[in-house]
């Protein structure tokens, strides 16, 4: 509940911490809200009062009606409110009472009320005493709990938008405050105005006025400036002593050696983990030794891969285009016999063609076994074929399937066949030449 709307419960109750009713002068006719309805803003429960009709209390689930007859004392209303209002407590239900203060001080209230406030007044009451063990255990208010005197903290809306950066005004390279730059900054005026004899007053006066103004902002821009630069300045020093000492501070408390306390709680295993010498690497001699030996070997075959390469362009170069008329008779033989072979009409080969090719393939001569080593041999000798690349290559497939010594590797597109590894320093052309040598000796 908020606290106005306490505080306005605590004074109509007569409460501990409100001022007690005055009956002698009720209102009129007043209602205060104590606590919303679940889900609603509209106030279910209210106190009630009138001079005829007293105090009627009001809540969710039940209404509690006491009459009061004015005029009676104060204390004798209070008396009489706070033992109503704590016999009737049994009926109020938690979900109402917990938005109400106990409404029964800590001491006894008796029925008589005291000389002092009308000895000849009688109130009539059902409880002649309260104590505060009228309030249930269970009830949240059991125990007092006093408030704050400021609960809730004075709303204050956000300033919208952000002050702008102040303009660095002293820069190190314009000095500012020297007589030259304030005598450039506020120069003085370099004709006077002297009004004549016949000027008329109004005009003098006007003429008067304005060179005092002119004075006034000269040396307002001149006291202006010096006493910014003097505040900068004493900003400045007071930042730098500052920082300054917060910089002694941290160093000192850097240097210092740590308490007992940490020193004693501290882990030993902390001070382990810290490396104070160098790490030991017996075998770093020989192994960069090995390195240095695969670098080496490494650049090495990079460097005969780009010989062969470059000596077996050379040898291939005889086939290159280098004129238009060379391009011009390529084009011509390859779409001439191209349109040749479109325009015949060719027969597929049929059974007997085909084994009878199959049978003089397989059929070799010795002719052509020497034919074939002396190729090989020259291959090896010169390091290349001069033959065309597609040639080379039925030639050495066809030696592959007759002798069955040469694989097709990687370089048999140059013109020789075999097994050859990226960094293989021996000549290809030399070890398919020694590999049929070996096979020829051996099928003999």
């Amino acid at each position: 509940m908020p606290a106005r709307k306490r505080d306005e419960v605590d004074r109509i109750a007569g409460g501990r911490r409100g001022a007690a009713f005055n009956v002698n002068n009720p209102p009129s006719r007043e209602k205060f809200p104590v606590c919303p309805a679940a889900g609603s803003t509209t106030p279910a429960t209210h106190f009630e009062i009138s001079p005829t009709s007293g105090l009627n209390l009001s809540f969710k689930h039940h209404d509690i009606h006491f009459s009061l007859h004015p005029p009676l004392p104060s204390t004798a209303a209070s008396t009489t409110m706070a033992a109503a209002l704590s016999s009737s407590s049994a009926f109020v239900c938690r979900s109402c009472s917990r938005h109400l203060r106990p409404l029964v001080p800590l001491r006894s209230f008796s029925s008589t009320p005291s000389p002092a406030d009308s000895p000849s007044t009688d109130v009539s009451t059902d409880a002649s005493t309260v104590s505060p063990a009228t309030i249930s255990p269970y009830s949240p208010h059991y125990v007092d709990i006093p408030f704050p005197p400021q609960r809730y903290p004075a709303w204050q809306p956000r300033p919208k938008g952000k002050r702008p950066i102040p303009r660095k005004i002293f820069r190190p390279n314009t000095p500012k405050t020297t007589p030259e730059y304030l005598a450039n900054l506020s120069k003085e005026p370099s004709r006077a105005s002297q009004p004549s004899e016949d000027t008329p007053a109004t005009q003098k006066s006007y003429i008067s006025w304005k060179a005092r103004m002119a004075e006034s902002r000269r040396r307002n821009i001149r006291d202006g400036l010096l006493e910014l630069h003097a505040q900068t300045a004493q900003r400045e020093s007071h930042v730098a002593r500052r920082s300054r000492a917060k910089q002694e501070l941290r160093a000192a408390l850097l240097a210092q050696d740590d308490p007992e306390i940490a020193t004693l709680t501290t882990p030993s295993v902390l001070s382990a983990l810290h490396t104070k010498h160098k790490l030991e690497d017996p075998d770093r001699a020989e192994r960069l030794a090995a390195s240095r030996q695969r670098y080496i070997a490494a650049e090495e075959s990079k460097i005969v891969e780009r010989r062969n390469e470059l000596h077996e362009l050379y040898i291939r170069s005889h086939d290159f285009i280098v004129s238009e008329s060379q391009l011009d008779e390529a084009i011509h033989n390859q779409f001439s016999a191209t349109a040749t072979a479109e325009t015949s009409v060719v027969m597929p080969p049929d059974t007997r063609d085909i084994l009878q090719r199959m049978a003089n393939e397989e059929l070799v001569t010795g002719y052509y076994h020497e034919e074939v080593i002396l190729k090989t041999m020259r291959d090896a000798l010169t390091g290349g074929s001069m033959r065309s690349a597609r040639l080379a290559s039925d030639e050495t497939k066809r030696t592959a399937d007759r002798f069955g010594v040469l694989q097709p590797g990687p370089m048999s597109s140059f013109g020789y066949a075999g097994q050859q590894t990226a960094k293989s320093t021996e000549n290809p052309a030399a070890v398919d030449f020694l590999s049929v040598l070996k096979n020829n000796n051996t099928t003999k």
